[in-house]
């Protein structure tokens, strides 16, 4: 069996840049302020961080790929491959396993005390969550996360007026474009900016988190 690629260290640290004079200004304006205070450009710079990082890390990870290598798992498992090497794939996450499906099955996988038919249970039973799952663009899933938490840490916090949407979605669009995203397409096409407000605004009451006029 092909062996999964293992993250380097260097892969997973996350490298904090200032922002452009534009960039800030562009916030800053869509926000209402004169400027941006010190520790909010440095916020904002810290999500912009994480948001690259995070698009390097979920490249290529899709559902389906995440079930295959559960699959191949159950596979080797059922054979008697049940020792640390194999079980390493579901409990280092460098290996890139979702965080959903590490935290839940690492404890169960890792445990020598635990049966081999209840580790073979649990790792199928979250196979088949995440087969069931729809097919995902994991790097439009990051853009949702990034303007979520942006919306809820620095627009619901700081903008001078949070009522006002059409200063909302300037900001959201300077923090895509601060973090290098693309967004000609959202701004000719009205149809892709409603998508993704929609999908913000699903992930902020998932999180039980106020979308403060989103």
């Amino acid at each position: 069996m092909p062996r999964t690629s293992r993250l380097t260290r260097s892969a997973v640290e996350i490298n904090i840049r200032p922002l452009s004079a534009m960039a800030l200004r562009r916030i800053a304006d869509a926000l209402g302020l004169g400027g941006l205070p010190d520790y909010l450009a440095i916020l904002i710079a810290c999500l912009i961080a994480s948001h690259r990082t995070n698009c390097k890390l979920a490249k290529g990870h899709r559902p389906a790929k995440v079930a295959a290598g559960l699959l191949r798992i159950e596979s080797l498992v059922c054979h008697g491959h049940d020792g640390p090497e194999t079980m390493r794939k579901i409990t280092d996450p460098h290996f890139g396993m979702d965080v959903e499906t590490w935290t839940r099955l690492a404890p169960i996988v890792a445990d020598p005390d635990a049966p081999r038919d209840h580790k073979l249970a649990e790792i199928k039973t979250r196979r088949l969550e995440v087969e069931a799952v729809p097919p995902i663009n994991p790097h439009h899933a990051q853009r949702v996360t990034l303007v979520a938490h942006a919306l809820a840490l620095i627009w619901g916090r700081y903008a001078v007026d949070r009522d006002d949407t059409v200063r909302q979605w300037q900001f959201v669009l300077a923090i895509l474009e601060a973090a290098g995203e693309l967004t000609a397409g959202m701004r000719k096409n009205p149809g892709r900016l409603k998508r993704l407000r929609g999908d913000v605004e699903g992930l902020l009451k998932l999180t039980s988190q106020p979308a403060s006029g989103a």
